[in-house]
């Protein structure tokens, strides 16, 4: 055996040892508990996927982005009955309230955003829960569910629809009529979701975080090899790099009460607007939220 083999062999060794071990912590998992799991995600059929597009970027156009540096992870947006606002939730737990002039607090949850973790493992602990004010009763309506996420009522509260956010797709629970207190699915996304809001109209916005990949299908139907990969030495933005998704774009879809696609916005190179959370209508205007982002992007509808 000649040394340059043997010298291969070592190096080959040490390089698995070290992946194994990753001691200076470089993986995207290492500051989660040691029994990190990875379960299989049933994602759809390709054949089952649109791959529609945005092919003039519309997202870059007629946007802006706002209070720069002054909110950091405005997850979602809200403006009251009055429309004032925006409020949001931002990073460290504060609910904050524009009042026309700065920032104020309105009210205080928790820091723990440790999504992350969830989505990497693909866990199915995700439940569908209903509370009742009066007697204080909290029922399950779902459960094994796989990262649910963000949830919004049809415009005459016959059903709501609430992400599936792992799977990449919408899903009805129906309120009234024959299917009362039964589900389906409303609409299979182009990529993974991270809320849905209702507008005046009674059409659905969605927030996609990022679109569908040959990388995110294979690393959700194998969970060994996801483990693996999310267990080597490298960091999120290599990943990212991967997937193609590192210039943090962002897109967001509308569909009708009856779950047909009727418009999709983005801005593939994330130039003005990134990593959507939520999309937020209001008074013309489209108001962006992003878990990521030290700003709101806003966008005047045409």
């Amino acid at each position: 055996m000649s040394i340059v083999r043997v010298k291969v062999g070592i190096s080959m060794i040490i390089l698995a040892v070290y992946c194994a071990w990753d001691p200076f912590e470089h993986s995207v998992v290492s500051e989660y508990r040691k029994e990190f799991e990875t379960y299989k995600v049933e994602l759809p059929a390709w054949s089952e996927v649109r791959t529609v597009r945005d092919g003039e970027n519309r997202l870059v156009r007629g946007s802006e982005r706002r209070f720069v540096g002054e909110v950091q992870g405005p997850e979602s947006i809200a403006f009251d009955g009055v429309g004032r606002g925006p409020y949001t939730g931002v990073a460290d737990g504060r609910v904050v309230f524009w009042n026309g002039h700065a920032w104020t607090d309105f009210a205080y949850t928790s820091s723990d955003r440790n999504f992350l973790q969830v989505i990497f493992s693909g866990d199915n602990s995700g439940r569908l829960l209903k509370y009742n004010s009066s007697t204080k009763e909290t029922t399950v309506l779902m459960k094994n569910l796989q990262f649910p996420n963000g949830l919004s009522m049809s415009k005459d509260k016959s059903f709501f629809l609430f992400c599936e956010g792992t799977i990449g797709r919408l899903r009805r629970y129906w309120l009234k009529g024959e299917k009362a207190g039964t589900s389906e699915v409303f609409a299979i996304l182009p990529g993974f979701p991270d809320n849905v809001r209702t507008n005046d109209k009674g059409e659905f916005w969605v927030a996609i975080h990022t679109r569908r990949s040959m990388y995110t299908y294979i690393c959700g139907v194998f969970p060994r090899f996801r483990k693996f990969l999310l267990k080597l030495p490298i960091s999120l933005r290599v990943h990212q790099i991967i997937n193609r998704s590192y210039k943090q774009p962002a897109m967001v879809v509308k569909y009708s009460s009856e779950g047909e696609l009727l418009e999709i916005l983005e801005d593939s190179e994330g130039q003005v607007v990134r990593t959507v959370s939520e999309v937020e209508e209001n008074d013309g205007k489209l108001w962006f939220g992003s878990v990521l982002m030290p700003f709101i992007a806003v966008h005047k509808l045409e």
